[in-house]
């Protein structure tokens, strides 16, 4: 069976007790970086640790069919991503629709989402909303996209990273217009979280000059 494991986005604490136990059972854990996943076992505090199967974008096709020659072999299957919910801009579907294909049984275990802890921290409209993920990393791509949503009245969330923050804030200004409501959602859950709302242009001004780091999330009205 496959089990599709939500882990935490940085406070350890919201691990779920499920989670927890299963990890423990586990034959085989799938996960994007093997080094990152096994750190966060051994902080967990997980003794039995389950053998740590190499699982990311660049390779997951080719992988596919080992996984699922583990689990018609009865092995008990774990899938995580680094951080977060599975599946979400990360590998996985693939894999659920092959096992869909084999009539391979599968479940996930909820738990933190980036996507759904920002759109609850924005304080904007939360339905409808969609997903965009990460936006190409070439600019008329990236506008291209954002204006198919220009005259849909639908919340955004975005990922991004903290070295292209301004230019996504940029665009959002001049396709949407200086007044569109922005949420920047840095660090959540950790300790320095910071949500930073207003006016796209008044939070262009609060980033401005600063060095941002850390995991962001981008949430627009």
């Amino acid at each position: 069976m496959l089990y599709l494991i939500a882990v935490p986005i940085g406070n350890l604490k919201d691990i779920s007790l499920r989670a927890l136990e299963l990890f423990e059972k586990l034959d085989v854990l799938l996960c994007e970086d093997t080094r990152n996943t096994g750190k966060l076992l051994s902080l967990l505090g997980v003794k039995n640790k389950p053998r740590l199967f190499s699982f990311y974008d660049e390779v997951e096709e080719e992988k596919i069919p080992q996984i699922i020659k583990f689990l018609k072999e009865g092995l008990e299957v774990g899938l995580v991503s680094d951080a977060g919910s599975p599946i979400i801009s990360d590998p996985g579907w693939k894999l659920i629709e092959r096992c869909k294909k084999e009539k391979i049984f599968y479940t996930c275990l909820p738990g933190v989402s980036a996507v759904i802890n920002a759109l609850v921290l924005s304080g904007l409209s939360p339905t409808p909303f969609c997903f965009l993920g990460f936006l190409s990393k070439k600019i008329g791509k990236r506008k291209k996209i954002l204006e198919k949503y220009k005259d849909l009245k639908i919340t955004k969330v975005i990922y991004e990273s903290p070295f292209r923050l301004m230019k996504l804030l940029e665009e959002v200004k001049e396709i949407f217009g200086d007044n569109t409501k922005v949420s920047v959602c840095r660090e959540m859950t950790k300790k320095f979280e910071e949500v930073v709302s207003g006016g796209v242009k008044e939070v262009l001004g609060r980033f401005k000059g600063k060095k941002v780091k850390g995991e962001l999330v981008v949430v627009v009205e």
